[in-house]
């Protein structure tokens, strides 16, 4: 079996193909989920990082990606954060310093 390098991208016809096979699909159907689920991953991301940065409130945030979005989002964040309430940051200490 030919194990893949890593780095290397299967082209996306091969996994079109692939996809369309398991599932019985058609190409259509498929492209049209995959556009989808990308332009909605590139939103959440633009909302989130808007929420981050302080020029979109976090209701509006919640509006627009549902409570749960937004709150594991945030909680993945340390207070003084960059872009949170209470600070700018703090800068990183080196490993064992």
């Amino acid at each position: 079996m030919k194990i893949l390098q890593e780095g290397y991208r299967r082209p996306a016809s091969e996994e079109l193909a692939f996809v369309c096979q398991r599932l019985g699909a058609d190409e259509v159907e498929i492209l049209g989920k995959a556009l989808r689920r990308g332009i909605f991953e590139i939103y959440k991301a633009v909302v989130l990082h808007e929420l981050i940065a302080n020029r979109l409130d976090r209701k509006e945030a919640s509006r627009m990606l549902g409570p749960l979005v937004v709150e594991r989002a945030l909680s993945g964040r340390r207070p003084g954060a960059a872009g949170l309430p209470g600070g700018q940051g703090r800068t990183r200490r080196a490993p064992g310093a």
